[in-house]
């Protein structure tokens, strides 16, 4: 045993009790009580595992106080031990029904007494070791079990988040799995400017949006009394109501890492997405413009042709030009115009591919945001008021 264990001696007879205690002190710490009043009054700042109580005492009788002992004062590791002359069945079960824990017959020898003593102590101590480990498996096992259902909510946000197809979506999201978490939170987006956001919309205070700004760039992570700021390059959030156990702290903080690296991915990815569909955006209206100018040079090309056709046909009497010579010069013009139409293919063949490019593209949009269900418009977020820092 790694302590000394304590019993309390009751008994009205001194002779007794200091036999009792000369027995048992080379083993354990004894108090003494000449009634069962002063042992209820020893009881409330000693706390035995044994009481050895006599059970014929003036006043209240050794078996009314181990019933008021066991049902009212002790704790359920102490045992009482009742002490009687009267040896027969109908005492012990008496002894037995005020929940006394042994019997133990006068006249009685000191060793056994003390065997006893020492076996009961025993088994208290055991009980108590067995309880204390029964209490912390039960701890273990519920901290393990809160890990994983946050761990779950973790990766249900991941899951989540890549079906976000822009910012607010990711925001909304973001604010749903940190209520789920049991966190009062507020975030920071760091574009051109910084916006700042609460959850369900709500602002946030002057203050709290200058903590922000003043910790952004303060590392990873910034603790500052129960409050967390977490940090990335484009993304912080702040978590307001970070719990006191060190342990449940460093598992909020290592969840609030993977969640920040979760959103900068995120939020990474929908602006390479944005700048993706502006390129598209602009070449299509660059082939748009390509058909206009192409068809307006078409137009032009036959237009030149014909008119000058026309001028130089209509010439040929001032130009008092042979019959071969007018048929030479009209064929040289054809040819040459034959030659300016032989682009035109060419170009349709160039619009034809840049088409061919932007439906591949369209294509592959569409099947992106097939696969991304729309946004919950009833999405479950904290739509608290927005508190002062």
């Amino acid at each position: 045993m790694t302590d000394i264990a304590k019993v309390l001696i009751v008994d009205d007879e001194e002779a007794v009790r200091d036999m009792i205690t000369a027995a048992l002190k080379p083993f354990f710490v004894c108090e003494q009580a000449e009634s069962a009043s002063d042992a209820f009054a020893i009881l409330e700042h000693f706390d035995p595992q044994v009481v050895l109580m006599d059970i014929s005492m003036p006043g209240i009788d050794g078996l009314a106080a181990c019933e008021k002992i066991k049902t009212e004062i002790a704790p359920a590791n102490c045992a009482v031990f009742l002490v009687s002359g009267y040896n027969n069945l109908d005492m012990r079960l008496r002894a037995f029904d005020v929940g006394a824990d042994d019997f133990i017959a006068k006249p009685f020898q000191m060793k056994e007494l003390v065997t006893k003593v020492q076996r009961v102590c025993e088994f208290i101590n055991s009980q108590t070791l067995l309880k204390a480990s029964e209490q912390e498996s039960i701890t273990l096992a519920l901290s393990s079990m809160q890990q994983a259902s946050h761990y779950s909510l973790v990766m249900q946000f991941f899951k989540l988040l890549n079906q976000c197809s822009d910012q607010q979506q990711v925001i909304n999201q973001f604010f749903s799995t940190m209520k789920q978490l049991g966190m009062l939170t507020s975030i920071m987006i760091k574009q051109e400017q910084m916006h700042f956001y609460g959850p369900g919309g709500t602002q946030i205070s002057p203050i709290e949006q200058n903590i922000f700004e003043l910790l952004c760039t303060k590392g990873r992570l910034h603790n500052f009394g129960r409050r967390l700021i977490v940090n990335e390059k484009h993304i912080s959030f702040l978590i307001k109501n970070m719990p006191e156990s060190p342990e449940e702290n460093g598992a909020i903080q290592d969840i609030s890492v993977a969640i920040i690296e979760g959103v900068e991915a995120k939020l990474i990815d929908l602006g390479r997405q944005h700048a993706v569909e502006q390129i598209v955006l602009d070449i299509t209206n660059g082939i748009s413009e390509l058909h206009t100018i192409s068809e307006e040079y078409k137009s032009l090309i036959l237009d030149v042709t014909n008119d000058l056709n026309q001028q130089i046909s209509s010439s040929f009497h001032i130009l008092d030009l042979t019959e071969e010579q007018e048929l030479f010069i009209a064929n040289l013009i054809a040819k040459e115009a034959k030659k300016l139409s032989a682009i035109e293919p060419k170009m349709d063949l160039l619009k034809s591919n840049l088409t061919d490019i932007i439906e591949q593209t369209d294509k592959y949009f569409a099947m992106e945001k097939k696969s991304v269900p729309e946004a919950d418009t009833n999405m479950d977020i904290n739509t608290t008021k927005p508190e002062l820092f």
